[in-house]
């Protein structure tokens, strides 16, 4: 029996992104470390946290709080002034390599992201960085120190970091295919608490402090719902103060997704934001959200044949938010009351589609659908390592083995397809379907999946450089 026993929030610490770290430090060569990742995921607080752990002292300088600091490292052109500056502002001694040096918010202080690599040169310190929509704010840096970076980029929670903080056992993890294993066999009492624990976690969401929350306050939802509004807002402010110009316009597309989620065709109709509107006029604005990491997107390609990037279409594609707590907090209450209560008469596909697009992102895989006005439409099609094409649908009612659009894919000889994947909440099990491989899997398993699939290690987008890039394997425990 799993015993779900919401722990102290220091549970919070059990994130993957902290063994990265781990890695990172024991690294013969280390290079500087970039933790990006969108606005309130805890990048903060794990780097501090490894910091105190890991280093007999660190050092902290927040651009995003500290004006002067911003204003005095500004004026840095080398190593050695970075160092006397930091001196200064921290009235700290400095250390060697026992010491470590972090840059909190560099966004606001793009100068030492450049010279960055002087401090790597000098050898004396450790050196970690962080940041906010980089993928929008970095775009002026003149001089990215390419090999001389390495980067990682952050998430909110995954659904087994949160198992981790509710204290489920990590055996059971495994074997439901939310950790290294699986999906195996399990107790229909077992599956059956992972489902509640599930739609749990599709109502608090993802970011930490949603999390930390539920863990301080359970049951106390709408304490929760509170924190979820408030990031709403957060975030809406950040494209007010960021988007240069087209607040307007990212702000009524970040406002649109819930809405355009929520239809039967999830697919984003641009007449929403203005009739006959093309998607050239509106391009940067969605580059922009996608960039700063607050929305997902999921484009349609048009054949579902291994190297899918040949038949992408930008102009058509999926906006998904980029956690499914702060999704929810934007529809009516009682639907939260639904999802948690997995009401019989109330489709979920929105938010059940919605994790699975995070879960796929999280594990670095680009998320890509495919939809034919013959065929119809398959709500995933990702590439796996062994250089085929994998379809994913999305069930959220009984009917979970009803998928004709996949029977479709699958009985296309010219496709190759040989298997497909249905998440659901039903247990796992196997079926042949137009003589392919159909695996019905829990939806809380998905991340099983993320093993064999072909991931993408950019950290973001910068087409013209490329970047060394980090990548977070679950750890071992």
């Amino acid at each position: 029996m799993v015993v779900l026993v919401p722990r102290d929030w220091i549970a919070l610490l059990k994130r993957m992104a902290y063994d990265a770290l781990l890695r990172w430090k024991a690294a013969a060569k280390r290079k500087v470390l970039l933790v990006d990742g969108a606005r309130q995921i805890g990048k903060t607080f794990l780097i501090e946290e490894f910091a105190r752990n890991e280093y007999a002292s660190y050092i902290k300088i927040d651009f995003l709080n500290d004006a002067r600091a911003v204003e005095l490292l500004g004026k840095a052109q080398d190593a050695r002034q970075v160092v006397e500056m930091v001196s200064l502002i921290s009235g700290k001694p400095l250390g060697d390599r026992k010491t470590l040096l972090f840059f909190d918010e560099v966004q606001k202080a793009q100068n030492i992201v450049t010279i960055s690599k002087y401090l790597l040169e000098d050898g004396r310190f450790d050196v970690a960085m962080s940041g906010s929509m980089l993928g929008v704010e970095l775009t002026e840096v003149k001089s990215f120190p390419v090999g001389y970076m390495t980067i990682l980029h952050m998430y909110p929670l995954t659904f087994e970091e949160f198992c981790w903080a509710q204290n489920v056992p990590q055996t059971v993890l495994d074997s439901a295919g939310v950790g290294h294993g699986g999906p195996g066999a399990i107790s229909d009492e077992v599956h059956g608490q992972l489902i509640h624990l599930f739609r749990l976690y599709l109502v608090i969401g993802f970011m930490p402090e949603a999390v930390q929350t539920y863990l301080v306050s359970s049951p106390d939802l709408i304490a929760v719902r509170e924190v979820l509004n408030d990031l709403v807002r957060l975030y809406r402010e950040d494209i007010a103060k960021y988007a240069n110009g087209r607040s307007l316009q990212v702000k009524a597309i970040y406002d649109e997704i819930p809405q355009q989620l929520a239809k039967e065709n999830k697919r984003f109709q641009l007449n929403s934001l203005r009739k006959q509107a093309r998607y050239e006029r509106f391009a940067n604005d969605f580059a922009w959200l996608v960039g700063a990491k607050t929305a997902l997107k999921a484009v349609n390609v048009t054949e579902p044949k291994f190297m899918l990037a040949r038949t992408e279409e930008p102009s058509r594609f999926k906006l998904y938010a980029h956690d499914c707590g702060m999704l929810m907090s934007c529809y009516p209450i009682e639907v939260a009351a639904d999802v948690l209560a997995g009401a019989k008469s109330v489709n979920f596909g929105a938010v059940y589609e919605n994790f699975v697009a995070q879960e796929l992102a999280a594990a670095g895989v680009k998320l890509r659908y495919y939809h034919n006005n013959r065929r119809g439409e398959v709500d995933f099609v990702v590439e796996t390592n062994e250089a085929q094409v994998l379809p994913i649908e999305v069930k959220s009612g009984k009917d979970y083995k009803i998928h004709s659009a996949l029977n479709n894919l699958l009985s296309a000889d010219e496709f190759g397809i040989s298997e497909a994947v249905v998440l659901s909440e039903f247990a796992p099990r196997e079926e042949k379907k137009c003589g392919k491989v159909v695996s019905y899997l829990p939806l809380y398993s998905a991340s099983s999946l993320t093993k064999r699939l072909n991931a993408d290690v950019g950290a973001f987008e910068r087409p013209s450089e490329a970047r060394t890039s980090l990548r977070v394997d679950p750890p071992t425990w």
